[in-house]
């Protein structure tokens, strides 16, 4: 289908920003002992990964505004230059006093995640005060996208904000605890006014533990009935299943690609899919893009791959025969 045209309006990514620390073991990771392997440092943080993502994905006439806080150390000066140089807008992230946010990740020999750390005491100062000119920037955004990293009254500002003005909003929940503490306290905060969410992207464990229900179809259909609408359910290799009200639930397989390392895989999800929401294409095929993206990047040792960009999923005329949704589908 070809695309619809787009619009210039920003697209919006609040939530977490990092330097990531992430280690590969040669080896089967040993417990109390020293590992061979190989690491590095890059800037991180799911928003920040997604708005680089879609910073390469989106034509260069629609800015993408990325909306944090890193501190005033040289780790966040270094983030920040990293990611304006990747054409992000970083001018609505907040320096304050404080390291800026880290997250070590360890990895075994086959690239999966064996344990990972975040310490991120600056994202929670991000308290509606603090970030009180965000609001204002919801009104004119093409999308805005949230990570479950900022506090609950912050996001529900950020949501309100996005229903007032009828800006589609999208969640990533980013993990089991961080999505059950944020979904209760968005409730509570928004009480009886209808959650509004254009769409939440969740793993089984984010969503059992948003709603307390461990069947995936009743979890997913709850949050519906809480007013989301669209659910994402992402299943890891076996792809993602999509639920919509009064639709049958529509499952895209995931691609088979290589293992490099699996860090930013949903990241760049998320990042996909909106990109290609905002560039017209519909919500089943967007959730193809965002498979596509995902693939490209569990195969590369970066977390933002630097041969990603719409041409590599998308091609322009529209045909798949050289694209990666043409490989991999």
């Amino acid at each position: 289908m070809p695309e619809a045209p787009v619009n210039t309006r920003a697209v919006l990514v609040a939530g977490g920003i990092n330097a990531d620390v992430l280690g590969r073991t040669l080896a089967a990771p040993a417990l109390y002992t020293s590992n061979p392997a190989l690491a590095g440092v890059t800037p991180g943080g799911v928003a920040r990964n997604i708005s680089e993502h879609l910073a390469r994905l989106l034509p260069r006439g629609i800015p993408v505004r990325l909306l944090g806080a890193v501190g005033t150390d040289p780790l966040g000066a270094g983030v920040l230059e990293a990611t304006a140089a990747a054409g992000v807008d970083v001018r609505g992230v907040l320096r304050l006093p404080g390291q800026t946010g880290m997250y070590l990740a360890v990895l075994d020999h086959h690239g999966e995640l064996h344990i990972g750390l975040a310490a991120m005491t600056l994202t929670d100062s991000l308290t509606p005060q603090v970030t009180a000119a965000w609001n204002a920037e919801v009104a004119g955004a093409a999308l805005l996208v949230l990570d479950a990293n900022l506090p609950a009254d912050t996001a529900s500002g950020l949501l309100r904000a996005a229903q007032e003005s009828g800006v589609r909003a999208v969640l990533e929940p980013v993990s089991a605890p961080k999505a059950a503490r944020l979904w209760a306290e968005l409730r509570r905060h928004l009480g009886p006014q209808p959650l509004d969410l254009f769409l939440v992207k969740p793993d089984r464990a984010e969503l059992a533990a948003m709603t307390g229900l461990p069947d995936p179809d009743q979890a997913a259909r709850t949050l519906l009935d809480q007013g989301v609408q669209n659910v994402l359910l992402t299943l890891g290799a076996a792809g993602s299943v999509l639920y919509r009200a009064d639709l049958s639930p529509v499952h895209t397989p995931a691609p088979e690609s290589p293992v490099q390392d699996v860090t930013g895989a949903g990241d760049s999800l998320v990042a996909g899919l909106c990109a290609a929401l905002v560039r017209g294409l519909t919500l089943p095929e967007a959730v193809k893009v965002g498979h596509a993206c995902a693939a490209l990047t569990v195969a590369s040792a970066r977390t933002v791959p630097e041969e990603l960009n719409w041409e590599t999923v998308r091609p322009a005329d529209g045909r798949a025969a050289e694209s990666v949704l043409e490989k991999l589908f």
